[in-house]
């Protein structure tokens, strides 16, 4: 007797390629946006102790740590951010591979702490708001890569405070450093920044 699998591999086949897809793409879905943890955290109202951890708060120095020891357990490309040190190291797996001085947000316009992931890179952005009551326009930012809305690792060209603090949220690079880092990270890299 023979059985006749006809279409039936065809389905098998098919079925293997959706689930490899879904497979392959959740890391990057399980990389929550700021937005989403407010977002949650709101909806259950502050006062609740169900409500979950907001990636800036400061209780989440346990789950940035779970993070960060899952990552070094990969072979993945990530990218840390210490505030603490202003420094910011590209890893593969548990190997660093790049690290360099930055500058990130000044006390008025922290950089919001948490994981996330490179959202969209561009190889140059106009930057354009409001910080400490002045406006700033900034052309031609060059290596821009946004990881949480309007927050971005870039290069920066107008200023050498490299190792404090001096920018409007974002994550401040060398010119030299932004390019290096550009050109290593790709869409969906992991960014984790901790205080």
């Amino acid at each position: 007797m023979f059985l006749n699998f006809g279409s039936g591999f065809a389905k098998l086949s098919s079925l293997i390629q959706i689930l490899s897809f879904v497979l392959c793409a959740i890391p990057v879905w399980l990389i929550p946006s700021q937005a989403s943890y407010a977002q949650t955290a709101e909806a259950a109202g502050s006062g609740s102790s169900d409500a979950p951890l907001s990636a800036a708060s400061t209780g989440n120095s346990e789950w940035v740590a779970a993070w960060i020891n899952d990552l070094k357990q990969s072979n993945q490309r990530w990218i840390q951010v210490n505030l603490a040190e202003q420094r910011l190291t590209a890893w593969e797996g548990s190997t660093p591979v790049f690290s360099i001085a930055v500058s990130t947000g000044r006390a008025s316009d922290a950089t919001p702490a948490g994981v996330y992931a490179i959202e969209t890179k561009y190889r140059t952005a106009r930057m354009q708001g409001e910080s400490q009551g002045k406006q700033y326009d900034i052309p031609d930012v060059p290596y821009t890569m946004y990881f949480s809305g309007s927050y971005a690792i870039h290069g920066a060209y107008w200023h050498d405070s490299f190792g404090d603090p001096v920018s409007s949220g974002c994550i401040n690079v060398p010119v030299e450093g932004a390019a290096w880092l550009f050109n290593w990270a790709n869409m969906g890299t992991p960014v984790v920044v901790q205080n």
